[in-house]
């Protein structure tokens, strides 16, 4: 059933961007990616725990489909990426293949040189899924789904004055049979507006208000953990030259929790990003952020995330060029918020690495070789630890 409605979602993206493909540009590309490759922990175990299967690993084979779409008309963009994957594991008993995809949209509407609509929606479906490289968080180990969407409204009040009023809709479920399901599965609707004030040539300040609130619609009463959120605050970009850009943003945000027992948690939040491009070929990006976020383990209300990244590009020629990422995140659950009384404050450290080196035989056959490497360092009671390393060599080809 999961293949067919994305092979429906497929067919629909297709039909929507036909009329396009009567313009002089081609608006629609389409490539196949073949990996052959190596995972060292299929069952993301530890090793330590009696009711999961012990450390296995296995040799994989990966098929990928990618679609993208860019439309550019005189008022109107639309962008898309479609991404559905089918794994096949040598070596994982019960359940050798799965099947995942990404999907990504965005829209904007010019009404007028004052007034922009954008639209943006992203869907992500995991089958026993880890540390993702999107927003690395831990998620409870069973099938699920999770789609944001956000639309804002953007105005120019004067040519350095601009004020956006935007709301976004996030929901995440998991699969009928999954005992998950029932704690985890919530929705969440958050509204704002900004103010953005462009001070002199290279320097815009920006000022931020919005509120959340997110729901577990599953929950019994005594495992709910909804919650209503207040952020305010500050922010800068500043561009340092050509070569060198930079954001911060920052403020106070104010989380209350339906259920009684636990006071309001109140904490500044920050996040930051640096990106420096030290020649044509190379682009470097740093950010880091804090806030409190939604909690990964049902037993506790939220969690306080920290989190750093770094990433480089490099082309070393026209067809050779690398990409290479690692991230950081350090959740906190503090014992005040959690819903088992006989819990204690405890840390969890996700690591994160990336890596890709891809190299152009010709106008469209790439040769790619992979590596990820991923690692849990939890506290957390009946969480287990465990690292795993995935290698893969594959090719990609332009279909269209």
């Amino acid at each position: 059933m999961k293949k067919i409605q994305h092979l429906i979602i497929a067919g629909c993206l297709f039909a929507f961007a036909l009329p396009a493909m009567a313009q002089s540009e081609w608006p629609i590309h389409v490539f196949n990616r073949l990996r052959l490759g190596y995972d060292d922990n299929v069952y993301q175990s530890g090793g330590r725990s009696e009711s999961r299967p012990g450390k296995k690993d296995s040799f994989r084979i990966v098929e990928e489909i990618e679609v993208l779409v860019n439309l550019n008309l005189e008022r109107t963009y639309l962008g898309l990426r479609y991404r559905p994957s089918l794994i096949w594991y040598d070596e994982r008993e019960n359940d050798d293949t799965d099947f995942v995809s990404d999907l990504d949209v965005n829209f904007r509407y010019n009404f007028s040189p004052t007034l922009t609509l954008s639209l943006a929606d992203t869907l992500r479906s995991n089958q026993l899924p880890e540390l993702q490289d999107e927003n690395y968080v831990v998620r409870e180990n069973d099938d699920n789904y999770f789609n944001t969407a956000i639309a804002t409204l953007s105005y120019n009040i004067f040519p350095e004055t601009r004020i956006d009023f935007a709301g976004r809709y996030m929901v995440q479920w998991y699969d009928h049979d999954s005992p998950a399901r029932k704690n985890n599965d919530y929705y969440s609707l958050v509204g704002g507006v900004s103010i953005r004030q462009q001070l002199a040539s290279r320097s815009t300040l920006m000022a931020d208000l919005r509120y959340q609130t997110v729901t577990y619609n599953r929950a019994d009463e005594a495992m709910k953990r909804d919650a209503d959120t207040i952020y305010a605050g500050l922010g800068v970009e500043q561009t340092f030259g050509p070569q060198l850009l930079g954001s911060l943003r920052g403020g106070m945000e104010s989380r209350s929790y339906d259920n009684k027992r636990f006071d309001d948690n109140t904490r500044p939040y920050m996040e930051g990003s640096l990106t420096f491009l030290p020649t044509p070929a190379t682009r470097l990006t740093a950010s880091a952020s804090y806030s409190i976020y939604e909690s990964d383990v049902d037993a506790y209300m939220s969690q306080n995330r920290t989190h750093v990244s770094l990433s480089a590009a490099h082309d070393f020629t026209a067809k050779l060029n690398a990409y290479i990422s690692a991230a950081y995140t350090l959740s906190s659950y503090d014992a005040d918020y959690a819903i088992d009384s006989t819990l204690t404050d405890a840390d969890e450290d996700a690591y994160y690495v990336s890596a890709r080196l891809a190299y152009r035989l010709n106008r469209i056959n790439w040769i790619e070789i992979d590596y990820q490497f991923v690692k849990l360092d939890s506290e957390v009671r009946n969480r287990e630890s465990y690292d795993r390393n995935r290698v893969d060599i594959g090719w990609r080809i332009q279909l269209f």
